[in-house]
């Protein structure tokens, strides 16, 4: 690939005609629908070309003068389920297969994110994933290819702990109830907007029982949790959460006049 060649991507064929409007001179990798299941968000549903109709799409791109340098897919975000990837990789092995019938070389393949954070142990360790995934490469890919990954969440979710402060305390029902000064519309975004339950602990020790905790905000929708499993602590301590570096901050706001968390730095 042209390393001075911008990518696009596209899956459909309308998106190949403004392409060639807008973008001639772009290298184009097609990306292909592939099996989601068992990821926290799915995305199956909004991108991706059939394989069976994806070496027409590549052909119908180079009949507009462009060029199709390789596949992309994405098997969901936060994939707990490994044979994803199997699968996707032997979809694209196909489809490169009968593109070369075709007359059409490709030469790259971006295998996309989803890599998981290890949010909790039921998480499959990175390093099964990354043996399967290499050993099906070699397996089904051959050489020269360039291959290319997005794992924007295993690289960020574990950069940043979230600490918060106790602002509120009450039992409710007979449950102990726990009101930080950061919640959903904050750095706990991720709850709402990717589907990622952030399990919070204390740094005080002692007996533990099952705790609701919510967020600052007057809105019913600030619930982190209604299951943590947490000491009895005072307002004014303060609960954490590891692993929440990716889809939290982000997308934070100011809802009801609560800034959102600041982000410190620690150099190490």
């Amino acid at each position: 690939m042209d390393p001075y060649k911008p990518l696009v991507t596209y899956d459909n064929h309308e998106e190949v005609i403004k392409i060639a409007r807008y973008a001639p001179h772009s290298g184009l990798v097609l990306r292909l629908n592939v099996p989601n299941t068992g990821s926290i968000v799915e995305l199956s549903s909004k991108f991706g070309a059939f394989p069976g109709e994806a070496v027409d799409l590549i052909a119908f791109a180079h009949n507009n003068n462009l060029v199709v340098e390789g596949l992309s897919f994405h098997v969901g975000s936060q994939c707990t389920n490994p044979k994803n990837y199997s699968q996707a990789l032997q979809l694209a092995a196909g489809v490169f297969s009968e593109a070369k019938m075709r007359g059409f070389d490709l030469k790259l393949l971006d295998i996309g994110g989803g890599f998981p954070a290890h949010y909790d142990d039921t998480v499959p360790p990175f390093r099964r994933v990354a043996k399967m995934i290499n050993a099906e490469l070699d397996r089904l890919f051959p050489q020269p290819i360039e291959i290319l990954a997005e794992p924007g969440r295993f690289l960020v979710a574990s950069a940043a702990t979230a600490i918060a402060q106790i602002i509120g305390k009450a039992v409710r029902g007979g449950k102990l109830c726990y009101y930080l000064n950061d919640g959903v519309y904050h750095t706990y975004s991720g709850v709402i907007f990717d589907h990622t339950q952030y399990h919070i602990k204390s740094f005080k020790k002692g007996p533990t029982q099952i705790c609701s905790v919510f967020g600052p905000t007057c809105d019913a929708l600030d619930t982190i949790s209604l299951a943590e499993q947490l000491p009895d602590v005072e307002m004014g301590d303060l609960l954490y959460s590891e692993n929440i570096g990716a889809y939290s901050a982000a997308s934070s706001t100011s809802f009801n006049g609560f800034p959102p968390a600041k982000v410190v730095h620690v150099n190490q």
